[in-house]
């Protein structure tokens, strides 16, 4: 079987193709401008081949399942758009469309950290902060939008989210919220090692965690200070939850032990009734950035069998 899986987010798309389970192709392609279901062609035809038996997308927002319609998202343009009809329309083979979340905890447990497991939480870090739940080997859905807890209200008085409410989540503990930092300091210390480092130049949430891996003090402290925020919302999903496992992953450059040594610091110490519990296994995820496409392609092998 050769299934095509396309994971779509705020800033770029990764399309994968695969062959009986085998990774045989994949293409980047930046989100530019436009109508979302270009967008989901234009990644699709970069990996198509004439014997594709399905395609699964990932979408970074509200996707009501199984129908398949963007509700809305606050990276991805569009509203109410019927992705899976659309894309069948024009492609002729079955289409399944998800929440993005929900497709890359599915490349994380075939392909990744929660292979064996089957109740585990995942957390994504990048444009903003997704999720997904994972109990007895399925996703769970809820009416079609749980897992969305970026949007968890951390901290009322707080900044404004792309969602448009204030103090969620995701605005102090994802891609933008380390860019903000790193411009604040770099503001405040003109001749500071990330304002020489970065000079005038378009920075993102991968470049301040590279600097942190490559040995940048200050850098470093950022990545902990998110790090940080993480661990404090990791510590709220746990007492939930109580899950095997937490996968961390994501676009937010490489999550390593220096973003998330300070989260489980954080979730241990925030954990409800921690003296008498263990804190769940908070692992990177190991599928890495081609999690969410992989996972969709997954998915989409699932509709034809």
């Amino acid at each position: 079987m050769s299934t095509i899986g396309i994971d779509i987010g705020g800033t770029k798309a990764l399309a994968v193709r695969l062959d009986d389970g085998v990774l045989v192709d994949d293409r980047h392609t930046a989100t530019r401008r436009g109508a979302l279901v270009d967008i989901a062609l234009e990644a699709v035809r970069g990996v198509w081949a004439d014997d594709v038996d399905a395609v699964g997308v990932g979408l970074a927002g509200l996707v009501q399942w199984p129908e398949g319609v963007l509700a809305w998202g606050p990276h991805v343009q569009g509203t109410n758009i019927p992705l899976k009809t659309l894309l069948e329309d024009e492609l002729g083979v079955p289409v399944a469309v998800d929440n993005d979340a929900n497709v890359a905890a599915f490349g994380e447990r075939v392909a990744g950290a929660a292979r064996g497991f089957d109740d585990f939480l995942l957390v994504t870090l990048g444009t903003g902060i997704g999720g997904a739940i994972m109990t007895d080997g399925s996703v769970y859905r809820g009416e079609s939008f749980a897992g969305e807890w970026g949007h968890i209200r951390h901290d009322t008085a707080g900044l404004l989210c792309d969602c448009g409410k204030r103090g969620c989540w995701e605005t102090v503990a994802s891609g933008p919220a380390l860019v903000r930092l790193a411009h604040e300091v770099m503001t405040l210390n003109p001749e500071g090692s990330l304002a020489i480092g970065f000079g005038s130049r378009a920075i993102a949430g991968e470049d301040v965690t590279a600097a942190a891996d490559a040995g940048d003090e200050v850098a470093r402290g950022l990545v902990a200070q998110v790090g940080s925020e993480l661990g404090r919302g990791l510590a709220n999903l746990i007492a939930i939850f109580d899950p095997e496992l937490v996968v961390v992953g994501g676009g937010l450059g490489s999550v390593g032990e220096s973003l998330l040594g300070p989260a489980r610091r954080v979730a241990a110490d925030a954990l409800h009734g921690g003296n008498h519990r263990l804190l769940p296994p908070i692992l990177v995820a190991g599928a890495g950035p081609r999690a969410g496409a992989i996972g969709a392609a997954y998915l989409a092998s699932s509709i034809r069998s």
